[in-house]
């Protein structure tokens, strides 16, 4: 490492396919499928770039290693201090504008009640649009008390994991970076919370994977793993099955490390597209269930008018809503960086009011 201002954009690309690949899962699977094959689940979940359910986990794992690795090389508690303090911000504001966006197209007709859209998006949005119910679910529940009944935006229940799951890493970095032997109790709680499948096992799946990178980032031995834990990830996405186990947390991480530890991969979510894609990845994670509840489903009824059979109305809406979706996830990119900026800025002056940072020296590398 060279210092606390690396950017590691392998992990902008892996966030960016991730996002593209909930999206084909949505439209293709599980929003719309145009066939019986298309809707069968279990068989598409062996496809991991159509498993929406391994996607969210790499959404994680990314999450436990972007936000880990800079301070384990670093020592930086200022800027960690700051990240936590404005991760609210950076979360609910952008949720907050999607929301508003649901609720106006709701209120106006434009995403039509329960009862006219195909199953399953029928299960979905069932209820009565209120500002109240909007703020409410904005800024309180989305974070600490989702339900898929009052949700504005069905993808949303990851935004709890990734809130809590944040405070998780930041509190394991700023108890133990200090200790000799840290990297054993990153391992240590990761097993413990991989054998009881829970989703927070990823986010400290995602510190060891940073503790590794940062130390032997050059180290032979290391490329050898990536190339391994590459192949070994991919073997085991074949034999995924549709609920969430520790066979999703190990493929998960095993992809993940994969890609970082070995550079041929890792070049590949290098490339400007990648980049680009991870750049809009929030946004389109956002943007995706709406764009399919508004035009997807409107799109169907004037397929149908035009007398098309069932089957090429979903195929042909589908490979519209792709594209719609990845522009308005560009229309949208302004207000998640508006986000990060304000989010930042408000950790920034958190931190410039606590007694403890104030006359703290600037940290070094250590190993």
């Amino acid at each position: 490492m060279t210092d606390g201002a690396r950017r590691y954009d392998f992990l902008d690309g892996l966030r960016g396919w991730a996002a593209v690949a909930v999206l084909f899962y949505h439209v293709f699977i599980d929003g719309l499928p145009a066939t019986t094959l298309m809707a069968d689940r279990e068989l598409w979940a062996r496809a991991f770039f159509l498993n929406g359910t391994l996607a969210v986990c790499i959404f994680f794992v990314v999450s436990g290693v972007s936000l880990s690795i800079r301070y384990l090389d670093t020592g930086d508690a200022r800027g960690l201090a700051r990240i936590a303090a404005g991760r609210y911000l950076r979360l609910v504001l952008p949720i907050a504008a999607i929301c508003a966006v649901a609720y106006l197209l709701m209120v106006t007709g434009t995403i039509p009640p329960a009862a006219q859209r195909p199953a399953p998006l029928g299960n979905y949005l069932q209820f009565a649009p209120t500002l109240e119910g909007l703020l409410t679910f904005s800024f309180v529940s989305v974070l600490f008390d989702y339900t898929d009944a009052a949700s504005y935006n069905p993808p949303l229940w990851t935004m709890s994991y990734e809130f809590f799951g944040s405070f998780l890493v930041f509190a394991m970095l700023a108890i133990a970076r200090q200790w000799p032997l840290r990297q054993w109790l990153f391992v240590l709680v990761f097993v413990v919370l991989a054998a009881q499948q829970s989703l927070f096992a990823l986010f400290v799946g995602g510190i060891v994977i940073a503790e590794v990178y940062r130390q032997h980032e050059r180290s032979p031995r290391l490329v050898l793993a990536g190339a391994a834990l590459l192949a070994g990830g991919l073997a085991l996405s074949v034999f995924l099955n549709l609920w969430f186990g520790l066979h999703y947390i190990m493929c998960a991480i095993a992809l993940t490390a994969g890609v970082a530890f070995f550079p041929p991969a890792r070049r590949l979510f290098e490339n400007r597209l990648a980049r680009f894609l991870g750049r809009i990845s929030f946004p389109l994670y956002l943007v995706q269930a709406i764009v399919i509840y508004a035009f997807s489903v409107r799109g169907l009824d004037a397929a149908a008018a035009l007398g098309w059979e069932p089957s090429m109305q979903r195929w042909a809406v589908g490979a519209v809503t792709i594209p719609l979706s990845f522009l308005c996830a560009m229309a949208f990119a302004p207000v998640n960086d508006l986000a990060v900026t304000l989010s930042r800025r408000f950790g920034a002056w958190c931190v410039a009011r606590l007694p403890a940072f104030a006359r703290q020296p600037t940290a070094r590398p250590v190993a």
